[in-house]
């Protein structure tokens, strides 16, 4: 069916409203990039044998909140030395490169949580809980291959930091949600999309998107608590099994599921017969402590996973034992391009990728971006929504008014098109007036939002050159497709969005119309 697209109302409170709150702030979240990247370089650090304190001190000091912590950890009581620590490369000399990779990686969960503006007590939950999963996830994979701890201890440390974007939105209702001793992972994940349209997974997912973190730990955030789909995705064993395992301890330091934790028991068994669920569980609550106390000036955690699973055992009537762990090195600095070189080819790049009068993307540029777009929707089962937009009398603009009136016409088009669009969408002009618009992973509500505002801003500023004015108006057709994991042919979504675009056009234009696939 084809209805015509209005500003659709958001009830506060509802399922739609949580959504759009939660997407709105990760789009607006500002200092994560500078975390996660260091982080990263840090794993690349953490891969070069020959990498020296000067390496590490270069990138600990481009983050003004990773040194002050670094430095009053070396000069606290813990560390015990006589002579203030004035620098950070005096501070890397002190506690060792293994120990401030460590200490690098998983400080940098703190920056999201400042962005979220949680307590320290609020902060400190969801820090421990991913730092024990951190710690697990390396433990698993370092029975079988020591090259892929470190790989494996960022995916256990990223994948659930979505939870903490979720509390920051719900706070009581979701605490509740994590708290409950009876919600194991399956029914939480069925809960929070009965809260927000979207589960933990697909909030992260998004987020590490946004972040443009590497694959693998786009792969491991988005189906950790899928073995499936991870063995579908993710290639490397001791990386896949040691992020699904780690997804099977708490969320947060209060009870343990008795299924969960029996699950994780009854994995281990299958996949690392090597070790026995007791030994393994206690190897990773000793790492633990050792990489908590780094962070607490040698104070130990009060959350004993030992006495969580013993507690769940005893539950299940099962003896399942004790629980978590430490950590150590990660990995170094990639060498990046020169600046002229980089800069020189982002030029070319773009004079070959974006339109001169618009901005938009070019045709080619817009479809090989859209190729991407489309098989990462299908990879990760998100929803889709392509808009077509086509200027009304456009042809009769450039006989009255000459060409270059009509190239500030596209000019105002695009300019009501960026500022309509939500991050990641991709927007491309076809040739002449005919653009187009690509944007995956958003609500029908939001993708209607979009178009009406499109329509709106358009026609709300006259256009004009010189003495001469006139009002310009878009048709504009919207192609809504639910989220699937069938990958989707993008000329018969633009097809399907042309055909919507010219029934607004014999409708009147000035107007959208759109459909659901």
């Amino acid at each position: 069916m084809t209805t015509s697209v209005s500003t659709p109302a958001v009830a506060p409170g509802s399922t739609a409203s949580h959504q759009q709150d939660i997407r709105t702030r990760i789009a607006t979240l500002s200092y994560l990039p500078t975390t996660a990247a260091v982080a990263l370089k840090f794993v690349e650090l953490g891969k070069n044998p020959e990498a020296e304190p000067n390496d590490y001190a270069r990138v600990i000091s481009a983050d003004s909140s990773l040194s002050s912590k670094l430095l009053a950890l070396a000069n606290s009581s813990w560390a015990g030395v006589r002579n203030r620590v004035t620098t950070v490369r005096m501070a890397v000399n002190l506690l060792g490169l293994g120990t401030v990779r460590t200490l690098a990686i998983s400080y940098c969960m703190t920056g999201l949580h400042n962005e979220l503006h949680l307590s320290p007590a609020e902060s400190q939950a969801f820090w421990e809980a991913a730092l024990c999963k951190a710690v697990a996830a390396k433990h698993y994979a370092r029975l079988f291959d020591a090259k892929t701890a470190d790989e494996a201890f960022v995916g256990g440390l990223f994948q659930d930091f979505a939870l903490a974007v979720i509390y920051s939105v719900l706070r009581e209702p979701y605490l509740a949600l994590l708290h409950d001793p009876e919600t194991n992972v399956q029914v939480q994940l069925q809960k929070e999309r009965e809260l927000v349209g979207m589960d933990h997974t697909e909030v992260g997912r998004t987020l590490a998107q946004r972040l443009e973190l590497p694959e693998v730990y786009v792969d491991a955030i988005a189906f950790h608590h899928s073995y499936e789909r991870l063995a579908e995705f993710v290639t490397v064993a001791p990386v896949r099994d040691a992020t699904y395992a780690a997804g099977l301890l708490p969320h947060v330091f209060n009870r343990w599921n008795q299924a969960d934790a029996q699950t994780l028991a009854e994995f281990l068994k299958t996949h690392a017969p090597a070790t026995d669920t007791p030994t393994y569980l206690a190897q990773v609550q000793t790492e633990f402590a050792e990489l908590y106390s780094f962070f607490h000036e040698g104070d130990v955690p009060q959350a004993q996973l030992a006495e969580l699973v013993t507690q769940a055992s005893r539950e299940a009537a099962d003896n399942t034992t004790a629980l978590v762990g430490k950590v150590n090195d990660l990995l170094r600095e990639a060498a990046t391009m020169g600046t002229q070189m980089r800069t020189a080819v982002t030029n070319l790049e773009n004079q070959a990728s974006y339109d001169a009068i618009t901005g938009a993307l070019t045709r080619p540029a817009f479809a090989s971006r859209a190729q991407d777009m489309l098989a990462t929707a299908a990879r990760y089962g998100t929803s889709l929504a392509a808009v077509y937009l086509d200027v009304d009398r456009f042809k009769a603009v450039n006989d009255e008014f000459g060409h270059a009136f009509g190239d500030q016409v596209l000019k105002a088009v695009a300019e009501a098109v960026k500022g309509a669009l939500p991050p990641g969408a991709l927007f491309g002009r076809l040739g002449g007036d005919e653009l187009v618009i690509l944007i995956s992973g958003c609500s029908a509500t939001e993708a209607k939002q979009v178009a009406a505002r499109i329509v709106a801003d358009v026609a709300a500023e006259p256009v004009q050159v010189g003495h001469r004015s006139r009002t310009a108006t878009v048709s504009a057709g919207l192609l809504l497709v639910p989220p699937t994991e069938h990958l989707q042919v993008l000329d018969h979504l633009l097809d399907a969005a042309d055909k919507l675009m010219y029934v607004a056009k014999r409708a009147g234009g000035n107007q959208a119309e759109s459909r659901t696939v």
